[in-house]
């Protein structure tokens, strides 16, 4: 794939591996959850590093409208949870909102048995939205700013995987980093608390100065994006995909649609702000914040603060109103099972 100039090849390798390896499988195959879990918070560490002080003032004047589309993407994927419901057959308005909720994939699969939404159909809109925005925003990236520029050395001959010159201390502090931001997130109960943790440690510790070049790079960025690409190539069940086989097309034109509603926001908040479509596009994408990462990475000319921050605040703002959305949903299937009870007698 590096030969076509596609940026985070080893990601893309890897999620169609794990895709095609479950698939002829055929049996749950997984990532184990410790190496997912300091996987997540690796990439947290490498998040932080964008997020210093500068460059959070870099992104400060343009940030507005792009936190004002990440709840518009919310709303959008309520919106279009509520005509798949009515339109597709076999499909409620809980399974089908949670479904496509755009963000927080693993806290929204744990609420399904909580509101009596179907978990596997959940599992399978959400994780097929994760895998439509990872295997398409290295292709955007590459058709919108028009090639990537980062440098063309294997990354299998770089030798560097943290910043700095001293690589045994810059690892340790990415490790330090990542423990002690995993602890803060569970601690401080953050949404995505196992990389939002990490991540905002690390960028406290180098945006105040007092350490740099931690962040991972070279074949150790690599290592974690081939992680990140298994996993979720490894969340396609044969079987699974077999039973759900007459939701597939309206779930995946529901996804389509939701993603380019997104995209034609971005869009706007391109053309209002004056930022680089490819970094609207990666910044907003309702989800897939890895994939996004990994293929804003692979290009020199990406804005990484604005694409670190947006990424990040959305994630956030999902998982907030994750409460709120349960919430209503909760008080509207109980309005509807009264009036049901009434009209019965």
């Amino acid at each position: 794939m590096g030969l076509f100039g596609v940026p985070a090849p080893a990601l893309l390798a890897a999620l169609l591996l794990g895709a095609v390896l479950r698939i002829a499988i055929g049996r749950e195959v997984t990532v184990p959850a410790e190496v997912s879990r300091w996987t997540q918070a690796f990439i947290g560490v490498m998040l932080g590093g964008y997020l210093n002080l500068e460059a959070m003032r870099s992104v400060g004047p343009v940030l507005a409208p792009f936190l004002a589309i990440s709840v518009l993407t919310v709303l959008l994927s309520l919106a279009t949870a509520w005509v798949l419901s009515r339109w597709a057959s076999g499909l409620d308005q809980r399974t089908a909102t949670l479904g496509l909720m755009a963000g927080g994939s693993s806290a929204v699969v744990t609420l399904c048995d909580e509101l009596g939404a179907r978990k596997d159909v959940v599992g399978v809109m959400q994780y097929s939205r994760v895998l439509l925005v990872s295997l398409t925003a290295p292709f955007v990236m590459v058709g919108l700013a028009g090639g990537v520029t980062a440098s063309s050395q294997s990354w299998l001959l770089d030798l560097q995987i943290v910043g700095r010159g001293d690589q045994v201390a810059g690892l340790s502090t990415a490790f330090v980093f990542a423990m002690a931001g995993m602890w803060l997130g569970r601690r401080l109960r953050l949404p995505g608390g196992g990389l939002i943790g990490p991540m905002l440690l690390a960028a406290v510790m180098g945006g105040s100065e007092l350490t740099r070049g931690f962040a991972p790079q070279g074949a150790f960025k690599e290592l974690l994006l081939i992680v990140v690409g298994l996993e979720v190539g490894l969340m396609f069940d044969r079987r699974l995909l077999r039973r759900l086989a007459h939701l597939l097309p309206a779930i995946a034109g529901a996804i389509v649609v939701l993603c380019g509603l997104v995209a034609v926001l971005a869009g706007a908040a391109a053309w209002m702000t004056g930022v680089p479509l490819s970094d609207a596009y990666l910044a907003t994408t309702p989800g897939g914040i890895n994939a996004v990462v990994a293929s804003a990475t692979g290009s020199a000319d990406a804005d990484m603060a604005l694409i670190a921050t947006v990424q990040s605040l959305r994630l956030i703002i999902v998982v907030l109103a994750l409460p709120l959305v349960v919430g209503a949903m909760n008080r509207w299937g109980g309005l509807r099972e009264t009036r049901a009870v009434s009209t019965t007698r």
